[in-house]
């Protein structure tokens, strides 16, 4: 069930992180400018996976930290959780102190959904750059699968304030000029083959409206590889958020285990065909248990998601 906004305000609140008012912020000086990726501190986080088990926590949760890394500024950041299976959004509006960070629970905030977080710096609710937010997300699924994935980073490039739409909405545009770029394409850099091992890939376009949802379906054309580089062709689709087994990709040949048979490895390649991809993979195997954020390997030149702006 997917918790309202004043639900989700009020958890923050009781656990210890404040609703704040508005207020002004200074504003800062942007590193250069680059792509989405999981190590600089930014002005927008993507959080590529979070899950939980409301009656059993112990089995499945996602532990969900934010840090402002700022050491003499406050942060404040609008979060938007996405319900990976209607892309309904759920929000709340959290304060950090220079050099603080935020921990709290899926289970607490979001029970029993699975998708994925928005974490956007807005200084007195309107987006602006504040390049000092990191983060990420210890996660526990139900089979038994462990990860810990870092949050995805996008700077906000230009200084300032993102100017309201005035309608109670702001544009954050991801063209390299406003905000980084969005990847298109994204690859899995390598995966076992799943004879031996259990690799899920956990995909989604993120929506382009974070005050509706506006579930967009997404045809991704997808190219396994086999360590001799032969390639085999495919097709997924992802409305909202999709979790999907790698052995439920359709390729010729038999399917994906005599692509990789046991004891080799391959690799995939996936492009949005004009949407932003993110995602992960998380894999369970005889030696090796884990996961791993997709790689980028090209940016759209341009894509626009809207925001609440008070």
């Amino acid at each position: 069930m997917m918790l309202s906004r004043l639900a989700i305000r009020s958890a923050l609140m009781f656990c210890g992180l404040m609703v704040v008012p508005a207020a002004a912020l200074a504003q800062l000086a942007p590193p250069p400018s680059g792509s989405p990726n999981d190590q600089n501190p930014s002005s927008v986080l993507f959080y590529n996976k979070y899950t939980s088990n409301p009656s059993n926590p112990q089995a499945a949760d996602t532990q969900i930290n934010i840090t402002n890394t700022s050491p003499d500024t406050e942060a404040q950041v609008h979060l938007f959780f996405v319900d990976g299976s209607t892309c309904s959004v759920a929000d709340a509006f959290i304060s950090l102190t220079a050099n603080q960070t935020a921990t709290f629970l899926a289970s607490d905030f979001d029970p029993g959904v699975q998708g994925y977080l928005v974490a956007v710096a807005a200084p007195g609710g309107t987006p602006a750059q504040f390049n000092y937010l990191i983060g990420d997300a210890y996660i526990r699924e139900n089979d038994g699968r462990l990860a810990r994935l870092a949050a995805v980073g996008l700077a906000k490039v230009s200084p300032g304030p993102v100017t309201p739409n005035g309608d109670g909405t702001a544009s954050l545009i991801f063209n390299g000029a406003e905000y980084d770029r969005l990847a298109s394409v994204v690859a899995v850099a390598s995966f076992n083959s799943q004879v031996t091992d259990s690799t899920n890939l956990a995909i989604y376009s993120p929506t382009n409206n974070l005050v509706t949802g506006n579930p967009v379906t997404t045809n991704i054309f997808t190219l396994v590889y086999d360590d001799t580089e032969r390639a085999f062709s495919t097709t997924t689709r992802v409305v909202c958020y999709n979790q999907i087994p790698l052995t439920s990709l359709r390729v010729l040949s038999g399917g994906l285990n005599s692509v990789v048979p046991a004891g080799r490895t391959g690799w995939i390649k996936l492009n949005g065909q004009g949407r932003p991809l993110l995602g992960a993979v998380l894999n369970r195997g005889p030696i090796f248990t884990g996961g791993i954020n997709l790689h980028n390997i090209a940016l759209l030149p341009t894509y626009t998601i809207t925001v609440p702006s008070f």
